[in-house]
């Protein structure tokens, strides 16, 4: 998916930019340096999920987790910084007369992109759903997007080809900057909203309540299977891989054969709902030493 992703996105940019330079129009230029950005990002996120399933390593003791969000995080942020700029381009040319384009090139090659965006958004998103992957989850977000953004500026060229038919010549001059800045208003919100999620990923903020209600239904599932006093659950998420930290309240002192047998119970219920976690158990009868784990903590505060 990746692989197929990359080489239309990479064909994409490439036609968009040339087109936008023999065109002279900034909505096309924004379309087709989105897909090139986006083309190369998708190389790298092959590598990411490569390093998924990689084994710990010395560098790494718990793993590559965290490389998922980080490289998400990196996407957005150059995203947004080239949307910016382009936008702010197109701004300033409203107040000095904005500029023509090439209707004629712009026309074929928005309704073009919008028909592949659009089949490639559709396979990306089937795809997602069935293995569970943020990357490409993200990438089929991505191309929705673009998907948008192509069918704005197959509506704009329109406007801009029937004012070209009937002599409009002010009307055509603004029509591609309105529209490039219509871009800005559509994407800056939805890529400030991937940056802060996966920020928060980033820098181990908590799951979705709804899977932090979840972890804890398994948690009570097996205190009220084995009579234990309560459990409390904390969890953080990092791309796919969840991060679970489990304590268990005896009520009386139980052998350690059979506490590792629960144990392993847990650990089977927990992958049963996600394959992508890393779960550590405690079960303890004497819970005084459970607040010193947080010392350090109130220290520093």
């Amino acid at each position: 998916m990746l692989r197929f992703t990359t080489v239309v996105c990479l064909l994409f940019g490439l036609l968009g930019v040339v087109a936008s330079q023999l065109a002279s129009s900034r909505s096309l230029l924004l379309d087709g340096l989105y897909s090139l950005i986006q083309s190369l990002f998708i190389l790298g996120s092959g590598q990411v999920v490569t390093l998924l399933f990689k084994r710990d390593n010395d560098k790494f003791p718990f793993g590559f987790a965290a490389f998922e969000p980080f490289f998400l995080v990196m996407r957005s942020l150059t995203l947004l910084v080239m949307v910016l700029a382009i936008g702010s381009s197109a701004f300033l040319s409203l107040f000095t007369g904005g500029y023509e384009i090439s209707v004629n090139i712009t026309l074929p090659i928005s309704a073009l992109s919008l028909v592949v965006c659009a089949a490639v958004y559709t396979i990306l998103k089937r795809e997602a759903n069935r293995v569970k992957s943020p990357v490409l989850r993200a990438e089929s977000k991505a191309w929705l997007l673009d998907t948008l953004l192509s069918l704005a500026s197959l509506s704009a060229m329109l406007i801009a080809y029937i004012a070209s038919r009937f002599s409009l010549t002010l009307l055509m001059r603004y029509i591609d900057p309105v529209l490039t800045l219509g871009f800005l208003v559509c994407m800056i919100p939805l890529l400030g909203k991937d940056l802060v999620q996966y920020s928060k990923e980033l820098l181990g903020a908590a799951p979705a309540s709804s899977t932090q209600a979840a972890l804890e239904r398994i948690a009570y599932k097996f205190v009220r299977k084995y009579d234990f006093l309560k459990a409390e659950v904390f969890a953080s998420k990092q791309g796919r891989s969840l991060n679970i930290l489990m304590y268990i309240y005896l009520k009386e002192e139980r052998s350690v054969l059979q506490l590792d047998s629960i144990r392993l119970e847990i650990l089977k219920a927990l992958y049963s709902y996600s394959n992508w976690c890393e779960a550590d158990i405690i079960f303890t009868l004497d819970d005084r030493w459970v607040d010193y784990t947080a010392l350090p903590s109130l220290q520093q505060a």
